[in-house]
């Protein structure tokens, strides 16, 4: 009796400490969604290939790189992971590719703004050209 009830509570600390995935707020859905329009969007892993690994125990979160999750959700598969982690999998996909997209954009935007100042420094622009091109950079990478 009390084997159970301390492998209860060492199950009960371990699921109330490792939550789920992070998932993307409204306001980065909508950054993703423009970086996508803009043809930003960086697919660095796949939703449905997420989603649907889901289904198995700890193969989605495995594919997205929560590899904790992967094992500590295991417990729990038979009673709610068919129903909540090809979701919980998929929205770390989103995640991941929201970041990724992030980053390349930024990135980006620094060697186009390098490249541009190098141009300037070597007078093959004015300064009123450089100002220019810089906005068009800026609002380039902008995700509004």
């Amino acid at each position: 009796m009390k084997s159970l009830v301390a492998l209860t509570a060492a199950l009960t600390c371990i699921l109330a400490l490792q939550g789920c995935t992070t998932h993307l707020a409204e306001g980065q859905k909508r950054e993703l969604a423009i970086y996508e329009e803009k043809g930003l969007l960086v697919k660095e892993k796949s939703v449905g290939t997420a989603a649907v690994l889901g289904i198995f125990p700890g193969a989605g979160y495995f594919y997205t790189g929560h590899y904790v999750l992967g094992i500590t959700t295991l417990p729990l598969y038979p009673f709610l992971g068919p129903l909540w982690m090809p979701f919980d999998t998929a929205a770390s996909a989103k995640s991941r590719n929201y970041y990724a997209t992030k980053m390349e954009a930024e990135r980006n935007k620094a060697r186009e703004l390098r490249e541009l100042d190098h141009r300037l420094e070597d007078k093959q622009l004015t300064y009123e050209q450089h100002i220019r091109e810089q906005r068009t950079i800026e609002a380039k990478y902008a995700a509004y």
